[in-house]
C-alpha cells in the first residue's frame, strides 16, 4: 500500500509540472472506479463519461490544493461525485410520487442476482431516487448530506431512498420469477 502511495506522490508531482505522460498515468489509475461512481450517479454511459472528462479536468485543474489529508483516490471520488451532482442539478430530477403502496416484502429469501442486472435496476430507477439511493448507500453519505447538496428536504431524501430500495426490491424480485 506504502508503495502505492509513494508512486501516486510521484505521478502527482510530475502532474504539477504538466507532464502529460504522468496525468495520463493517474487517469489510468483511477478512471476505472470514478467511472463507475459516475455512472451510477448519472444513470448513464454518455452523461457519465461527460462527468467523468470533467472531473478528471477539474481535479488537475485544482491538483495544488489537494493536501494529502485523504488519500488522491478519495479527493478525486469527492470531485466527481461534484461535478455529477452539478449536472444533476442542471437536469430536472425526477422524484417519485406515488399514488399507491409499494407491497413489503414479506418473505426474505437469499437473493444470488448478477451484479449487472442490479446496475440496470438502478439506472431504470428515476433520476431523483437513483441520485438519492447512490448517495445513500454507495458514498456512504448522511440523508442531511444529501438534503444539502440536492437542495431538497430531509424527509424527501428519505422517503425517495425508501421508495428506491423498494422499487429495487421488487424489480429484482421479478428478475428471480423469470
Amino acid at each position: 500500500m506504502e508503495q502505492v502511495e509513494i508512486h501516486i506522490d510521484s505521478l502527482i508531482k510530475q502532474c504539477l509540472e504538466n507532464n502529460t505522460t504522468a496525468q495520463y498515468a493517474l487517469y489510468e489509475q483511477y478512471s476505472s472506479a470514478m467511472y463507475s461512481v459516475a455512472v451510477r450517479m448519472m444513470g448513464n454511459n454518455q452523461d457519465a463519461e461527460d462527468a467523468l472528462q470533467d472531473a478528471f479536468v477539474n481535479a488537475f485543474q485544482h491538483l495544488r490544493k489537494f493536501d494529502g489529508r485523504v488519500t488522491f483516490g478519495a479527493w478525486l471520488r469527492r470531485i466527481t461525485i461534484n461535478v455529477c451532482l452539478n449536472k444533476l442539478r442542471k437536469q430536472k430530477l425526477k422524484w417519485l410520487e406515488l399514488d399507491f403502496d409499494i407491497p413489503d416484502q414479506t418473505e426474505q429469501k437469499e437473493m444470488i442476482i448478477d451484479p449487472g442486472r442490479i446496475n440496470q435496476a438502478i439506472e431504470k430507477l428515476p433520476s431523483g431516487c437513483r441520485t438519492v439511493f447512490t448517495l445513500k448507500a454507495f458514498e456512504d453519505y448522511k440523508h442531511e448530506e444529501i438534503a444539502k447538496a440536492l437542495n431538497i428536504s430531509l424527509s424527501t431524501s428519505k422517503s425517495q431512498y425508501v421508495r428506491a430500495k423498494k422499487l429495487l426490491s421488487l424489480s429484482l424480485k421479478n428478475l428471480l420469477e423469470l
